[in-house]
């Protein structure tokens, strides 16, 4: 199965089990519920909304994903066809980057309207959701149902949020540097990028830590699916 078949496939999937219309239907209630805050706090709560939709919303429906294709049957069948598991798990991650820049869109212009810088706002939407959605996939690899995999979820939930804090002086000191190395971090930079100005510097090391941390996800996706999902030994 060619690329462009997953594709289609994928599409038809996010259709088929709501996936899409709930990613549409949160991110209107999150630009909705950022519409009466006072100007002031839109560029502090807007990042915030906007990271939960493309990054923890597309961490926790791609292992739901993973989870249905175990379940029934579809790794299995894919394994006898002539294919590349990459095409398998890219094609997921095209689909979710695809639900996160809409999703993004629908809160800015919503929530805040026209008057933003949009493109930084996409660009970190974009980046952000390819991590997530391929650690994700790393995770999900080794579990066969939600239960399993909420203390994972949980774990990465929390991890995410604490940068929040630490990019508005919450934690400060050695914790503060430390919580660099989160992907959530040099994503916050891009969607406050949309309603403040951040140095150019500020912003291309930000692309690069998250371009690196696509291509660590990238690879721990790579080896952990064939390992769990497709050899089986999870």
């Amino acid at each position: 199965m060619s690329f462009a078949q997953l594709m289609k496939v994928e599409f038809k999937v996010v259709m088929r089990n709501y996936t899409c219309p709930i990613y549409f239907l949160a991110a209107l209630a999150y630009g909705v519920m950022l519409r009466p805050f006072p100007e002031g706090y839109v560029p502090t709560m807007a990042p915030l909304f906007i990271f939960i939709e493309p990054g923890l919303l597309g961490f926790m429906f791609i292992g739901t994903s993973i989870f249905s294709d175990k379940k029934d049957g579809t790794i299995g069948a894919l394994s006898v066809t002539p294919m590349e598991w990459r095409d398998y798990y890219l094609s997921k991650t095209v689909i979710m980057a695809l639900l996160a820049l809409i999703g993004a869109l629908v809160i800015v212009v919503v929530g805040a309207g026209f008057n933003v810088q949009i493109a930084y706002v996409l660009i970190g939407t974009l980046l952000v959701s390819v991590v997530y959605t391929l650690l994700g996939i790393a995770i999900a690899a080794k579990y066969r149902d939600l239960d399993d995999y909420f203390v994972p979820l949980l774990a990465v939930m929390v991890l995410s949020f604490l940068p929040f804090a630490a990019y508005h002086g919450l934690i400060s000191g050695p914790w503060g540097k430390v919580l660099y190395v989160i992907p959530s971090y040099p994503g916050l930079y891009f969607f406050h990028a949309g309603f403040e100005e951040i140095a150019r510097e500020t912003l291309m090391w930000s692309g690069i830590a998250l371009v690196i941390w696509g291509i660590v996800a990238y690879y721990l996706a790579k080896i952990r699916f064939y390992k769990y999902a497709v050899e089986g030994l999870g």
